[in-house]
């Protein structure tokens, strides 16, 4: 939307040339069709098919199961999902040759089409994934930073500013151009909030990088590798929406923000999968009242991870993603609950605030059916 100004301004002229062109001939169409083809036009209209494609999604499916079987893939062929957010399984070590681009043909030409994406994590390396080198650990190479913190065994916080990071992902045989030769329609982006992390702003300090710009710098380049192919590449970033409404940079770049958690949380070894409500309020974070009102399993949660999300509340989500949403960005949600009665308010209250809300487990590893 931000791009129609420019738009109109630019079909404005085209029109005058036109005009021209009928008066004059060949030396006026010669230069219709340098305005035609201007930048700026080609920018704007691809971002006005971008922001078209995620106007019609009422539905989506979050799986990013790296054991992805074809017969749920004919479930979700056969579901009214409208997007779909899928583990690019070829970047998993001994999974190289499963048939992602097969897949993808099927989505799209589904009954009711679907937009395909992409899930990658770029703020950390996965020790599964085909780049990873036999015998690096956390300091070696030394761009890997730090364990999880919220114990995603595997996963390691990298310094993302560095080229041998960007090489892997924006190379000529890089995992971006991969994702958009198997016919992905964009990316959904894992681990923006690197910036955040202690250990990464640690290392940004030493770098002398500014960490939120490194990372708004990052988003970019990958947004520019898919779109340099396709122009409708949609890239969507997961949490920090604050990101989004402080950052103009950050937000002209991506096409929507997704948030996990805004209501209901699980662990991440899925024990529990779901149903542990964050605190409704920021004065009921980390009081005893909140305290009161979890589970067993969701206090072990709670007090194991005293930086994890049960230490945030649902107003402080709402705050910035009601910000954003107003700016004109699409907002989806992403909520980890099994209980009936929770799935149904998440459903309920996030499309009331306008979003598009997904309800799963923690793993993300089940198909579940549009509702």
């Amino acid at each position: 939307m931000r791009a129609e100004p420019a738009k109109r301004r630019w079909a404005t002229v085209t029109a005058l040339v036109l005009l021209l062109a009928t008066a004059c001939g060949s030396g006026a169409a010669d230069d219709e069709s340098a305005v035609a083809t201007s930048p700026r036009v080609q920018d704007a209209s691809a971002s006005k098919d971008r922001a078209s494609l995620l106007d019609q999604v009422e539905y989506w499916v979050y799986l990013i199961d790296v054991n992805l079987e074809l017969d749920t893939v004919d479930q979700i062929v056969d579901s009214d999902h409208d997007l779909v957010v899928l583990d690019f399984i070829p970047s998993e070590q001994q999974n190289e040759d499963y048939p992602m681009g097969d897949v993808v043909d099927q989505l799209h030409a589904a009954d009711r089409e679907k937009l395909v994406l992409a899930y990658i994590d770029i703020g950390q390396a996965e020790d599964y994934r085909v780049y990873w080198e036999s015998g690096w650990r956390i300091g070696d190479p030394d761009w890997i930073v730090a364990n999880d913190p919220d114990g995603w065994e595997g996963n390691y916080p990298v310094a993302y500013w560095r080229d041998e990071w960007h090489d892997i992902w924006l190379g000529d045989d890089g995992l971006v151009s991969q994702i958009v030769d198997a016919g992905f329609d964009g990316v959904y982006l894992d681990w923006v909030e690197a910036y955040s992390d202690d250990n990464v702003a640690t290392a940004a300090s030493d770098d002398d990088v500014d960490p939120v710009e490194a990372m708004v710098d990052w988003v970019s380049a990958i947004a520019e590798t898919g779109r340099d192919d396709n122009p409708s590449f949609l890239v969507i970033g997961q949490n920090v929406a604050e990101l989004a409404a402080d950052h103009a940079g950050y937000r002209a770049v991506i096409d929507a923000v997704a948030q996990e958690q805004v209501w209901f949380d699980g662990a991440a070894d899925n024990d529990p999968p779901g149903d542990c409500r964050l605190p409704s309020t920021d004065g009921l974070v980390d009081t005893e009242a909140y305290e009161a009102t979890l589970s067993a399993d969701c206090a072990r949660q709670y007090f194991e991870f005293p930086n994890s999300t049960l230490h945030v509340s649902s107003e402080e989500y709402l705050t910035w993603l009601d910000t954003v949403w107003a700016m004109g960005v699409p907002v989806f949600t992403v909520d980890y609950a099994t209980v009936g009665e929770n799935v149904e308010f998440v459903l309920e209250t996030s499309r009331a605030h306008g979003f598009v809300p997904f309800v799963g487990t923690r793993r993300l590893d089940g198909f579940i059916p549009a509702r």
